[in-house]
């Protein structure tokens, strides 16, 4: 039996107990609660099933009709509707407990709650997403920063997709902070959490590239330094300074899309005649991990900047979309970003009208946004064959090349791009 579904069985059977007014434990008490049942419902549940449920006699998984029963004596419709309603309560309970702690400044409280609520029903995440965003409008950074040295918190402990939620939902307000205390990025699995997770091109030359030097000279884990240094070294590409790019490492620690980006810098330092020489030696080294989407995400933005189409064409003939796409909705899209570019820069308007409503700015990762949009109006610039709208187009891309305030996006780039 599923272990929360378990739980929610041993809550029912207690809040039975309590409109009962009395514990169920001897045979006499099921018989009472058997006749209670049929008095209030007119419907017979034998005392031995009760039993078996309280754990008198050897017990079985209860069916689900006997426990719609115990719900609608509590005067619920059925079981279902019991477990939705007690995890809503349960959650608000615990919103409460936590504004309630934040207003009182008890952080012994907030530590309790985060301690606790991992094992019961109900949305954790969105309890730890709540609370940290609270905790991050008030500046409180030292309780942050003991919250994520918690056991429940490992970040090892949690699936990508949840570390997903966690890293957008509150990385989106680490961008409208002016300042924030160095403290929390001391902290290892914050780290992994949010500096690694809400990588956030739109903010290189702002917080995300001060955090990323801070890391970068305090930090000693391999993978995180050599994840800020590619942060860095990429930022200076987009500023239109020198830059180096790093080795690349195929070690299981290292993430597979960081594996990518530092393929990536070695292609935007490379001659682009050698591009295809290095994807090739790369290609035969990851492609016996299995899923090569990871490796290859920075790689379809890489090569529109580079406005290489051999890199284009390398990744549109060694990766499968229709079976390998499936679950990465991200990665596809970004994908089918570059398919445009490069059937536009080929020539290829049959395959190129094929993928004109593939991409979407609202699938894409909230922390690349506006680096995805300001290649998105490229493309569309080159693709209007209005005047009057290609002038809208040309002046979004300057406010979005102002807002993120990297040289490389001139107002030339936009004009010559495919020029």
């Amino acid at each position: 039996m599923d272990h929360s579904i378990f739980i929610l069985i041993n809550i029912l059977k207690t809040e039975v107990e309590h409109f009962l007014g009395r514990k169920i434990t001897k045979r006499g008490d099921c018989e009472y609660l058997s006749h209670a049942i049929f008095d209030s419902l007119n419907i017979e549940v034998s005392f031995n099933t009760l039993r078996r449920i309280y754990g008198l006699l050897p017990p079985t998984n209860p069916n689900i009709k006997t426990l719609n029963t115990l719900a609608q004596f509590l005067g619920y419709k059925h079981f279902y509707h019991f477990s939705q309603m007690y995890q809503y309560k349960e959650q608000v309970s615990f919103s409460e407990l936590i504004y309630a702690a934040i207003k009182d400044n008890n952080d012994d409280t907030m530590i309790a709650i985060v301690e606790n609520y991992k094992n019961t029903p109900g949305e954790f995440l969105s309890v730890i997403i709540t609370l940290v965003r609270e905790l991050l409008h008030k500046d409180k950074y030292i309780l942050i920063d003991r919250i994520f040295k918690l056991k429940s918190l490992d970040f090892s402990s949690f699936s990508y997709f949840e570390v997903l939620r966690i890293g957008n939902s509150i990385g989106l307000l680490l961008q409208e902070k002016r300042e924030i205390d160095i403290i929390i990025f001391t902290n290892e699995n914050f780290i992994d959490f949010l500096y690694a997770t809400f990588v956030d091109y739109s903010n290189l030359n702002n917080y995300y590239g001060d955090v990323s030097e801070f890391i970068s000279k305090n930090i000693q884990r391999d993978d995180i330094l050599m994840f800020s240094r590619s942060i860095l070294e990429f930022r200076n590409f987009l500023n239109k300074k020198a830059f180096s790019h790093l080795n690349i490492i195929h070690e299981k620690k290292i993430h597979p899309i960081l594996s990518g980006r530092l393929l990536a810098l070695k292609l935007l330092a490379t001659n682009s005649n050698k591009t295809l020489d290095i994807l090739k030696i790369y290609h035969i080294t990851i492609k016996e991990k299995g899923d090569w989407l990871d490796h290859y995400f920075e790689l379809f933005t890489t090569s529109i900047l580079l406005k290489n189409t051999d890199i284009m064409w390398f990744l549109i003939n060694n990766i499968s979309v229709q079976f390998r796409f499936q679950h990465h909705k991200i990665h596809l899209n970004s994908f089918n970003l570059m398919c445009l570019f490069y059937y536009r820069l080929s020539g290829d308007v049959k395959n190129e009208n094929l993928f004109i409503d593939t991409f979407t700015l609202s699938t894409c990762l909230r922390s690349y946004k506006d680096f995805m949009h300001i290649l998105w109006l490229i493309y569309k610039f080159n693709a209007a064959t209005d005047n009057l709208e290609k002038e809208e187009l040309k002046n979004t891309y300057l406010q979005v090349s102002k807002k993120l305030k990297y040289p490389f996006f001139s107002e030339n780039y936009l004009q010559n791009y495919f020029g």
